[in-house]
């Protein structure tokens, strides 16, 4: 059970360091470079580019939880997007605030519904892609210890 806990932890790990990076880091310069700041908060062009870093960074997540599980790889993988999902109203919870701030807005609500929507795929995808991986690796180890 431990190390089934550590593979999605992992998982959600890498995913939240992908997401900081590509938002933050890759995506930021260009935003202040490119478009003004105005524009950039009234276009759609930040939320596609939201949707664009959720899918990016939980793919890799789902596969580094889908290789590192001892079973259930695809299980492992996907468990990912609803750990990440549930801890961010559980610390708001835990700090004394609303759950769901600014969650009020149908457009938010959404918005999130639809990021969940691409992280659950592209984690599915991701674990598909860490078990092959396994698969691979153990079926390589395999035949090297057999010659």
């Amino acid at each position: 059970m431990f190390k089934s806990v550590t593979a999605v932890l992992l998982g959600a790990l890498i995913s939240l360091a992908i997401g900081l990076l590509v938002v933050f880091g890759i995506v930021a310069p260009l935003f202040t470079s490119f478009v003004s700041p105005s524009l950039a908060r009234a276009s759609a062009l930040p939320a596609g580019v939201l949707v664009c870093a959720v899918a990016f960074s939980f793919y890799f997540g789902g596969m580094a939880a889908g290789y590192r599980a001892p079973s259930r790889r695809l299980l492992h993988g996907v468990l990912v997007v609803p750990v990440l999902f549930a801890l961010s109203p559980a610390l708001n919870f835990v700090a004394g605030q609303d759950p769901f701030p600014q969650f009020h807005a149908p457009g938010t609500a959404l918005l999130s519904a639809a990021l969940f929507v691409v992280a659950a795929a592209a984690a599915y995808v991701g674990a598909r892609r860490g078990e092959g991986l396994y698969a691979h690796n153990r079926s390589h180890l395999r035949r090297q210890r057999s010659r």
